[in-house]
């Protein structure tokens, strides 16, 4: 056997040893993220965006940026119907 085909034996072998430690049970039980790790995040990302947006309130800053937003897009078709007669 030539010193070229004993190195990828060894390798090989080595390869087939990792594969089977990481296939082991615990192992497979270990992957991913379940579902109450989603959930988690899920809550932590949705008090940021509450944090952000100022809390709750007539004034909070979400609430305030999509008025804003309305209102924009009322004048703007309000315009629109002005300059048509015009």
């Amino acid at each position: 056997m030539s010193m070229i085909q004993r190195m990828t034996q060894l390798i090989q072998r080595g390869h087939a040893e990792a594969s089977a430690t990481l296939n082991t049970t615990a192992s497979r039980r270990q992957r991913g993220a379940s579902a109450i790790e989603y959930v988690i995040i899920a809550a932590v990302i949705a008090f940021a965006i509450f944090v952000a947006a100022g809390g709750i309130g007539d004034e909070s800053a979400i609430r305030v940026a999509f008025e804003s937003f309305f209102e924009q897009i009322a004048d703007i078709v309000d315009n629109a119907g002005e300059v048509g007669e015009g």
